[in-house]
């Protein structure tokens, strides 16, 4: 493959007006070509799309990213396709992108996302960027590129090369919006599996993690908690149940059940986890139990926090419990 490899931009939209614009001007200069296709907005998305000299194409919303996603791509030859939401922007070498893309044979290649969210920020990796004769994306929820043949062959691109910068998160009504949406989603997802006689069994433990994500976002808590148990059930020695424990630690550590919490911890530890973020776990449950001086112990050996899914997250937290842990411990000394 030449230099010039030919890369285009795919984002499905659905009344994503305001946000557009933002993420189109972004894309200039790094793509040679914009394909938006809409799901039917209703606020004048396919006419800023138009106006910022995107391809716009339209289809029925079925509930189904995978889908969508996928018909975005329908008769384009692009060596390469990069995969955006309007409520992200790409920041990118051009150049160095090009040259790296062209040195590569994988299928396609992940990029940092940096999550800003409003109560911590988090950055993880994700396939972003596929060759699109190669690979398919599947999954009607927390969809993700697969190959048409085989495994998918990936590449890593520093992120001084490209990442994208992802601000739907930004506020709390927006994470919880975006999480109702997909508990939904996924339910149907789970029930689809489940009518499957096949039994896909990775697809059906990617799916109860993703759900009981959701119902955590969305606030459906004992829905959360009976969905990661589920999972943890029936699906033991997985990367899944590793991180549904996580999510089902968090979920206690935010209920005050520090005690459930601790052992959850303690059971990650034992799976492999990274040690300095179960003592990053357990010591906010120790904190809160009023056992200070182990929990400033702990935080000793954090310096920084990388969750079972490889989300490494923002240093304010650490800082601010560290900061939490100290002012506590002062004030019991002062009245010892």
């Amino acid at each position: 493959m030449s230099a010039n490899v030919e890369l285009a931009a795919a984002v499905i939209v659905r009344d994503e007006a305001e946000l557009l614009t933002r993420c189109l001007d972004a894309l200039r200069g790094v793509v040679d070509e914009i394909h938006v296709h809409d799901t039917g907005s209703t606020d004048g998305s396919p006419e800023v799309a138009m106006r910022a000299g995107a391809h716009v194409t339209a289809g029925l919303w079925t509930d189904h990213f995978a889908d969508a996603r996928n018909a975005a791509l329908r008769g384009w030859t692009a060596d390469w396709v990069l995969s955006v939401d309007a409520d992200e922007r790409i920041v990118a070498d051009p150049a160095e992108l090009r040259a790296r893309l062209a040195a590569t044979d994988a299928d396609a290649a992940t990029l940092e996302i940096d999550n800003e969210r409003y109560d911590n920020d988090v950055t993880f990796r994700a396939p972003r960027l596929f060759r699109p004769d190669r690979t398919v994306w599947t999954g009607r929820v927390h969809e993700r590129i697969t190959a048409r043949d085989g495994a998918l062959r990936l590449a890593a691109l520093p992120r001084d090369v490209a990442r994208i910068v992802h601000s739907g998160y930004a506020t709390a009504a927006g994470r919880q919006a975006k999480a109702e949406r997909n508990m939904l989603l996924g339910r149907v997802q789970l029930d689809d599996l489940a009518a499957d006689p096949a039994g896909n069994r990775d697809l059906i433990a990617r799916t109860l993690l993703d759900l009981g994500r959701s119902c955590v976002g969305a606030g459906h808590k004992q829905d959360a908690v009976d969905t990661l148990e589920m999972l943890r059930e029936l699906f033991p020695g997985t990367p899944e149940r590793l991180r549904g424990t996580d999510h089902l630690a968090q979920l206690m550590l935010a209920e005050g059940m520090d005690e459930v919490a601790l052992v959850l911890v303690e059971e990650m530890r034992a799976s492999g986890a990274e040690s300095a973020y179960c003592d990053w776990l357990a010591a906010q449950a120790l904190a809160q139990l009023g056992e200070v001086d182990e929990a400033a112990r702990l935080l000793n050996n954090v310096g920084r926090v990388v969750d079972t899914s490889g989300r490494r997250h923002g240093t304010a937290a650490l800082a601010e419990m560290k900061r939490l842990v100290a002012e506590l411990r002062a004030r019991l000394a002062a009245v010892r």
